[in-house]
Protein backbone atom coordinates (compact mmCIF):
# COMPACT_ATOMS: atom_id res chain seq x y z
CA UNK A 1 0.00 0.00 0.00
CA UNK A 2 2.70 2.32 0.88
CA UNK A 3 4.74 1.90 -2.03
CA UNK A 4 1.22 1.89 -4.46
CA UNK A 5 0.86 5.27 -3.01
CA UNK A 6 4.23 6.47 -2.82
CA UNK A 7 4.45 5.67 -6.88
CA UNK A 8 1.39 7.47 -7.55
CA UNK A 9 1.86 10.36 -5.68
CA UNK A 10 5.69 10.24 -7.94
CA UNK A 11 3.27 10.39 -10.92
CA UNK A 12 1.19 13.67 -9.92
CA UNK A 13 3.88 15.58 -9.04
CA UNK A 14 5.82 16.33 -12.18
CA UNK A 15 7.28 19.53 -11.33
CA UNK A 16 9.56 21.30 -8.58
CA UNK A 17 8.66 21.30 -5.47
CA UNK A 18 7.00 18.32 -6.23
CA UNK A 19 3.95 18.53 -4.34
CA UNK A 20 0.98 17.56 -4.32
CA UNK A 21 -1.99 19.98 -5.29
CA UNK A 22 -5.51 19.69 -3.70
CA UNK A 23 -5.18 18.48 -1.17
CA UNK A 24 -6.87 14.81 -2.52
CA UNK A 25 -8.67 13.25 0.54
CA UNK A 26 -7.74 9.79 1.49
CA UNK A 27 -11.00 8.77 0.38
CA UNK A 28 -10.01 9.28 -3.51
CA UNK A 29 -6.35 7.92 -3.26
CA UNK A 30 -8.29 4.53 -1.78
CA UNK A 31 -10.88 4.93 -4.71
CA UNK A 32 -7.90 5.25 -7.35
CA UNK A 33 -6.10 2.54 -5.34
CA UNK A 34 -9.44 0.28 -5.36
CA UNK A 35 -9.24 -0.04 -1.98
CA UNK A 36 -12.16 -1.79 -0.96
CA UNK A 37 -14.60 0.32 1.83
CA UNK A 38 -12.66 3.77 0.72
CA UNK A 39 -14.78 6.50 2.76
CA UNK A 40 -13.71 4.10 5.86
CA UNK A 41 -11.28 1.35 6.22
CA UNK A 42 -9.61 2.43 2.79
CA UNK A 43 -9.64 6.11 3.85
CA UNK A 44 -8.17 5.24 7.32
CA UNK A 45 -5.32 3.02 5.35
CA UNK A 46 -4.20 5.63 3.22
CA UNK A 47 -3.97 8.28 6.25
CA UNK A 48 -1.52 4.95 7.70
CA UNK A 49 0.11 4.75 5.09
CA UNK A 50 0.88 8.70 4.52
CA UNK A 51 1.63 8.93 8.41
CA UNK A 52 4.18 5.84 7.63
CA UNK A 53 6.20 7.90 4.71
CA UNK A 54 6.54 11.24 6.96
CA UNK A 55 7.54 9.06 9.32
CA UNK A 56 10.34 7.49 7.21
CA UNK A 57 11.18 10.98 5.60
CA UNK A 58 10.09 9.93 2.03
CA UNK A 59 7.24 12.68 2.50
CA UNK A 60 6.41 15.88 4.14
CA UNK A 61 2.74 15.95 4.94
CA UNK A 62 1.03 18.87 7.05
CA UNK A 63 -2.43 16.20 7.34
CA UNK A 64 -4.41 17.27 10.47
CA UNK A 65 -6.99 14.80 12.53
CA UNK A 66 -10.54 15.00 10.08
CA UNK A 67 -8.55 16.93 7.38
CA UNK A 68 -7.05 16.27 3.98
CA UNK A 69 -3.33 18.16 3.97
CA UNK A 70 -0.71 19.17 1.41
CA UNK A 71 1.62 16.65 0.36
CA UNK A 72 5.02 17.15 -0.76
CA UNK A 73 7.55 14.56 -1.85
CA UNK A 74 11.28 13.71 -0.91
CA UNK A 75 14.16 11.91 -2.24
CA UNK A 76 12.92 8.45 -2.93
CA UNK A 77 15.76 6.85 -0.46
CA UNK A 78 14.59 7.73 2.59
CA UNK A 79 17.25 10.24 3.51
CA UNK A 80 14.96 13.50 3.66
CA UNK A 81 16.70 15.02 1.22
CA UNK A 82 14.44 16.67 -1.55
CA UNK A 83 13.04 14.86 -4.31
CA UNK A 84 14.54 15.03 -7.76
CA UNK A 85 13.44 13.76 -10.80
CA UNK A 86 16.06 11.20 -12.25
CA UNK A 87 18.11 12.61 -15.48
CA UNK A 88 19.75 10.87 -17.99
CA UNK A 89 23.53 10.92 -15.70
CA UNK A 90 21.82 8.67 -12.99
CA UNK A 91 20.78 4.92 -13.03
CA UNK A 92 16.84 4.75 -12.99
CA UNK A 93 13.88 2.43 -13.14
CA UNK A 94 11.52 3.45 -15.24
CA UNK A 95 7.86 2.06 -15.06
CA UNK A 96 5.61 1.96 -18.04
CA UNK A 97 2.17 4.06 -17.69
CA UNK A 98 0.05 0.67 -18.72
CA UNK A 99 0.47 0.06 -14.79
CA UNK A 100 -1.73 2.93 -14.18
CA UNK A 101 -3.67 3.37 -17.42
CA UNK A 102 -4.74 -0.37 -17.38
CA UNK A 103 -5.29 -1.15 -13.73
CA UNK A 104 -1.94 -2.95 -12.56
CA UNK A 105 -1.13 -1.06 -9.92
CA UNK A 106 -4.65 -2.00 -8.58
CA UNK A 107 -4.31 -5.47 -9.51
CA UNK A 108 -1.05 -6.36 -8.70
CA UNK A 109 0.02 -6.65 -4.92
CA UNK A 110 2.73 -5.37 -2.94
CA UNK A 111 5.21 -7.89 -3.43
CA UNK A 112 4.58 -8.76 -6.97
CA UNK A 113 5.02 -4.40 -7.34
CA UNK A 114 8.14 -4.65 -5.69
CA UNK A 115 9.50 -7.59 -7.79
CA UNK A 116 8.37 -5.72 -10.81
CA UNK A 117 10.44 -2.85 -9.84
CA UNK A 118 13.00 -4.78 -8.64
CA UNK A 119 13.59 -6.77 -12.43
CA UNK A 120 13.28 -4.21 -14.14
CA UNK A 121 16.45 -3.02 -12.74
CA UNK A 122 18.21 -6.11 -13.04
CA UNK A 123 17.25 -6.17 -16.35
CA UNK A 124 18.43 -2.75 -16.87
CA UNK A 125 16.78 -2.50 -20.16
CA UNK A 126 18.75 -5.32 -22.00
CA UNK A 127 17.05 -7.74 -24.39
CA UNK A 128 17.88 -10.90 -22.71
CA UNK A 129 16.78 -12.29 -19.37
CA UNK A 130 19.08 -11.87 -16.69
CA UNK A 131 19.82 -13.90 -13.90
CA UNK A 132 20.71 -13.35 -10.22
CA UNK A 133 21.89 -15.33 -7.14
CA UNK A 134 18.97 -16.20 -4.01
CA UNK A 135 21.44 -14.99 -1.33
CA UNK A 136 22.53 -11.54 -4.15
CA UNK A 137 19.06 -10.82 -4.81
CA UNK A 138 18.66 -11.06 -0.82
CA UNK A 139 21.64 -8.49 0.04
CA UNK A 140 20.80 -6.02 -2.34
CA UNK A 141 17.21 -5.61 -1.95
CA UNK A 142 16.92 -7.07 1.33
CA UNK A 143 13.58 -8.66 0.91
CA UNK A 144 12.76 -12.15 2.27
CA UNK A 145 12.88 -15.49 0.29
CA UNK A 146 8.51 -15.74 1.15
CA UNK A 147 8.47 -12.14 -0.54
CA UNK A 148 10.68 -13.03 -4.01
CA UNK A 149 8.71 -15.98 -4.17
CA UNK A 150 5.26 -14.85 -4.08
CA UNK A 151 5.78 -11.94 -6.03
CA UNK A 152 7.27 -13.77 -8.75
CA UNK A 153 4.51 -16.83 -8.82
CA UNK A 154 2.11 -13.59 -9.13
CA UNK A 155 4.32 -12.00 -12.25
CA UNK A 156 4.30 -15.27 -14.01
CA UNK A 157 0.52 -15.80 -13.15
CA UNK A 158 -0.33 -12.54 -15.35
CA UNK A 159 2.33 -13.01 -17.95
CA UNK A 160 4.37 -9.97 -16.93
CA UNK A 161 7.73 -11.83 -16.39
CA UNK A 162 8.92 -15.07 -18.23
CA UNK A 163 11.08 -17.48 -16.10
CA UNK A 164 13.47 -19.89 -17.41
CA UNK A 165 16.48 -21.91 -16.51
CA UNK A 166 20.15 -21.08 -17.40
CA UNK A 167 23.59 -23.30 -16.85
CA UNK A 168 25.91 -21.12 -14.69
CA UNK A 169 29.79 -21.61 -14.53
CA UNK A 170 32.34 -23.05 -17.45
CA UNK A 171 31.28 -26.32 -19.33
CA UNK A 172 32.47 -28.64 -16.39
CA UNK A 173 29.92 -27.14 -13.79
CA UNK A 174 27.11 -27.29 -16.53
CA UNK A 175 24.57 -29.12 -14.09
CA UNK A 176 24.04 -25.76 -12.01
CA UNK A 177 21.29 -23.72 -12.84
CA UNK A 178 19.75 -20.76 -12.24
CA UNK A 179 16.83 -18.76 -12.77
CA UNK A 180 16.60 -16.06 -15.54
CA UNK A 181 13.62 -13.18 -15.85
CA UNK A 182 12.41 -11.43 -18.51
CA UNK A 183 9.76 -8.49 -18.15
CA UNK A 184 7.64 -8.71 -20.71
CA UNK A 185 6.19 -4.83 -21.16
CA UNK A 186 3.91 -5.07 -23.62
CA UNK A 187 2.11 -7.17 -21.17
CA UNK A 188 1.47 -4.41 -18.91
CA UNK A 189 0.93 -2.15 -21.85
CA UNK A 190 -1.93 -4.20 -22.76
CA UNK A 191 -0.28 -5.31 -25.71
CA UNK A 192 1.10 -9.04 -26.68
CA UNK A 193 4.69 -10.07 -25.83
CA UNK A 194 6.98 -7.88 -27.20
CA UNK A 195 9.79 -10.66 -26.91
CA UNK A 196 11.40 -11.59 -30.39
CA UNK A 197 10.30 -15.13 -30.74
CA UNK A 198 12.36 -17.21 -33.14
CA UNK A 199 11.31 -17.74 -36.66
CA UNK A 200 10.18 -21.02 -38.13
CA UNK A 201 11.82 -23.55 -39.59
CA UNK A 202 11.25 -24.03 -43.20
CA UNK A 203 10.28 -27.04 -44.13
CA UNK A 204 10.13 -28.42 -47.41
CA UNK A 205 6.76 -30.60 -48.52
CA UNK A 206 7.04 -34.04 -49.04
CA UNK A 207 6.47 -35.20 -52.28
CA UNK A 208 3.35 -37.74 -52.82
CA UNK A 209 4.11 -40.69 -54.72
Amino acid sequence: MRLKLYLTMSLLATNPPYDIKGPIPARAWAEALGLPDPDRNGARRVNDAIDWLHEHRFLVSDRRPGAPGGIQLLSQTGSGEPFARPTGATCYVQLPLGLWLNGWIVRLSGAALALLIILLDLQGGRAGAQTIAPTQARVRYDLSPDTWTKGIRELKHFGIVEVSRRPQGDIWDYRRMRNAYWVNIGSLQGESSDRPRPRARRRNPRRMG
